[in-house]
């Protein structure tokens, strides 16, 4: 089965460039440098105007992942609302409550929108890491969970996603993401219960939170990535 690549985009030329070089879908945020925050609904707009592979976008309004001010989960429900009625392909969201996933602002922002969620890299913050992935297989929303795979060289995370995809079971997709480099590529994909991979920086120029996207890069990788799956 081939891996789907998703890259992150803040822009509408980072979006166009992720499509041309035949990522299948994008990410869309702002502020990549904390981590990628809710972009404004008129580059939102805009990215759906400009491509038609899939678009995800971010509801995200603090760096931390517990979000304990009413004020603020507000927000991120009424923000998920103002999504509801566009084409976005999903979302992408995450928080933590005592350690555990805030299933109580994960449902009202599911409701909300009323669309698909990748829940992200908030599931590195989890006390139990095994029992936040039956909780989210479990949710009718989420589709996808973007995270790192721990500490340790990448030999010791694709160990863990062979894991923890078995756990999650067909439903619910295990997307590693998170500082993928190119030689990182060649392991997760001898995974083969992988069927996404995220990237960021490893496709920009320069190769940074500043640099803009380049379909090329992105075109070399998804190559990379369809020769390591197929050989």
């Amino acid at each position: 089965m081939a891996i789907a690549l998703e890259v992150i985009a803040t822009s509408v030329a980072d979006a166009v460039a992720a499509e041309t070089g035949g990522a299948a879908r994008v990410e869309l945020v702002r502020d990549l440098g904390r981590g990628g925050l809710t972009p404004d609904i008129d580059l939102v707009d805009a990215v759906l105007d400009a491509v038609r592979i899939p678009v995800r976008v971010m509801v995200r309004e603090t760096e931390s992942h517990v979000i304990d001010d009413p004020r603020v989960r507000a927000h991120l429900v009424s923000q998920a609302r103002t999504l509801r009625e566009r084409r976005v392909d999903g979302l992408v969201f995450g928080a933590v409550a005592g350690g555990k996933v805030d299933l109580a602002l994960l449902n009202d922002v599911a409701d909300a929108s009323a669309h698909r969620v990748t829940f992200h890299r908030a599931f590195e913050s989890l006390d139990d890491l095994e029992a936040g992935l039956a909780c989210l297989a479990a949710h009718p929303a989420v589709d996808l969970i973007l995270c790192d795979g721990g500490a340790g060289d990448w030999e010791s995370r694709s160990a863990r996603f062979a894991t923890w995809t078995r756990i999650a079971g067909d439903a619910l997709r295990v997307m590693p993401g998170g500082g993928v480099t190119a030689d990182a590529i060649e392991v997760l994909a001898a995974v083969p219960q992988i069927r996404d991979l995220h990237v960021g920086r490893l496709v920009r120029t320069p190769e940074s939170v500043d640099g803009a996207v380049s379909a090329a890069k992105v075109s070399l990788l998804v190559a990379r990535v369809a020769a390591c799956r197929f050989r």
